[in-house]
């Protein structure tokens, strides 16, 4: 038996709730750990360029809503949308996650990111040329599900507040 800390004797039935509260708490903690690696390893995926990659990083059944694209459901839009990030030119650009609110309830999580993407290539008068300090911050809303396969995202809205913001498309986009 635990040795009692403020004078009473703790009984069994106590100590195993205490126990339960303790693994309930390290389960969330653990949770926090795991999101945090999903949403830093999709990132870095990101600025990798690995699209083909990313769907793996959603449920079966998520909804995206990025930028001015609109809604995106299911994974083969996922697929889709990411696909076709490969046409897009993109050199020099770094990317960094930050300051996650990130809220586990069980087997499901809701969070909030800060990205900021720094340039290195701008255009200048139609001409790509080296700028150093051009930089975009964004907000990425998401909720997520424990699955099989360990955490994944279920819902992601992401949207670019600085220097300029991005508007919701026409449909009024999707909100998570």
């Amino acid at each position: 038996m635990l040795a009692p800390t403020d004078g009473r004797r703790r009984t069994r039935a106590g100590q195993l709730a205490e126990l339960a509260r303790i693994e309930a708490r390290l389960r969330d903690l653990e949770s926090l750990t795991e999101i945090e690696d999903l949403h830093r390893e999709f990132t870095r995926a990101v600025a990798d360029r690995e699209f083909a990659t990313l769907p793996g990083y959603f449920t079966d059944d998520a909804v995206i809503d990025m930028r001015r694209h609109g809604a995106m459901h299911g994974r083969d839009a996922i697929a889709r949308h990411f696909g076709g990030m490969h046409a897009v030119p993109l050199t020099g650009a770094g990317y960094v996650l930050s300051s996650p609110i990130l809220d586990v309830t069980g087997d499901t999580a809701a969070g909030e990111w800060t990205w900021h993407r720094f340039l290195a290539d701008g255009t200048v008068a139609g001409k790509s040329v080296r700028v150093w300090g051009l930089w975009e911050e964004g907000r990425y809303r998401c909720s997520y599900r424990r699955t099989q396969y360990g955490w994944r995202f279920s819902r992601m809205h992401f949207r670019v507040v600085r220097p300029d913001h991005d508007d919701d498309p026409p449909d009024g986009g999707e909100h998570t």
